[in-house]
């Protein structure tokens, strides 16, 4: 969500928040309390979103980046240990295909990382054995299988979590506008002989509509002005 979305949100729940606490000053007037209900179903259905958008994308991306850790480091770990094991049998051509510095490792690119990977996996699968004494055995082996796997598989779930977020932030879009549109044109006017009998009431529901950014600064008022007295 941008900052615009966020600060309407705001003000949408500081109206419910007054709607509620006067709620039995309005209990009689089955529209307005009507009205309010479909208000906090809508309320509801933002946060659902507004949930959606964090969930679909930042534990994702957490355990993607941990993975890619790990993967890295596993990586760096068999390639030193093959880049030793050239050098001590003067393998030049090994020793050629294993020349990744942590710094190359640390900006490719997530598909290129995971080719890396595989390919550094096939060149240790033959000489394991002969990797010990570069502290590689069998079991970082397995483990670079498991996370090279792993980490293939996060990929794209990333991606796919990413387009759950901007289809999620097209309905967060359309709902505040419809949000919008129910307070201006029905639940503002239903309002209106509340500033009469119950002053107080009106006077905090009118402060509620006005939007504050962040830092507390009034930026916007959402309402529409109070209809003219009529003219005889």
């Amino acid at each position: 969500m941008n900052l615009k979305q966020i600060n309407k949100i705001r003000m949408f729940s500081a109206v419910n928040q007054v709607l509620e606490d006067h709620s039995t000053l309005f209990a009689s007037s089955g529209v307005l309390t009507l009205t309010h209900q479909v208000f906090k179903g809508q309320l509801g259905e933002l946060e659902g979103h507004r949930q959606v958008q964090e969930e679909a994308i930042s534990g994702l991306t957490l355990e993607k980046e941990q993975l890619r850790i790990d993967l890295n480091q596993l990586v760096q770990r068999v390639t030193a240990a093959l880049a030793a094991f050239a050098t001590a049998t003067k393998d030049a051509n090994l020793r050629k295909k294993v020349k990744y510095s942590p710094s190359y490792l640390s900006k490719v690119s997530d598909p290129e990382l995971f080719d890396i990977a595989v390919v550094i996996y096939n060149l240790a699968v033959p000489v394991v054995t002969e990797l010990e004494p570069y502290f590689v055995t069998q079991a970082e082996l397995d483990e670079l299988q498991q996370k090279t796997a792993a980490f293939k598989l996060a990929i794209p779930q990333n991606r796919v979590a990413a387009g759950t977020r901007k289809a999620s932030t097209t309905n967060i879009g359309a709902l505040i506008a419809e949000t919008s549109r129910l307070l201006r044109e029905e639940i503002d006017t239903l309002m209106l002989p509340f500033q009469f009998m119950h002053p107080d009431f009106y006077a905090k529901y009118k402060n509620a509509r006005i939007i504050v950014d962040y830092t507390g600064r009034r930026t916007s008022q959402e309402e529409t002005p109070d209809p003219a007295p009529a003219m005889d």
